[in-house]
């Protein structure tokens, strides 16, 4: 049996505090939003706080980047 943690969910639903490692990103164009923060398959992001209505910041490497919800919910990794 997986642990809770094993699941595939999108950057979207993360709460702060949060570690997400990047599985994928659905369209070309998300994508290359992503690259240009930092966010490639594979790399590790952590929720930093959620906005309530608004944008989710997260930290990536040495930044903090507030990302919309529609990019947000177009990246999809799973928690760690």
């Amino acid at each position: 049996m997986k642990a809770d943690s094993d699941k595939i969910c999108s950057l979207d639903s993360l709460r702060s505090g949060e570690r997400f490692r990047v599985r994928s990103i659905d369209d070309e164009i998300a994508r290359i939003t992503a690259l240009r923060f930092g966010m490639g398959e594979g790399s590790t992001i952590e929720c930093v706080t959620r906005i309530p209505a608004g944008p989710i910041v997260v930290r990536s490497g040495r930044q903090e980047i507030a990302v919309g919800r529609a990019l947000a919910k177009r990246i999809t990794g799973r928690q760690e």
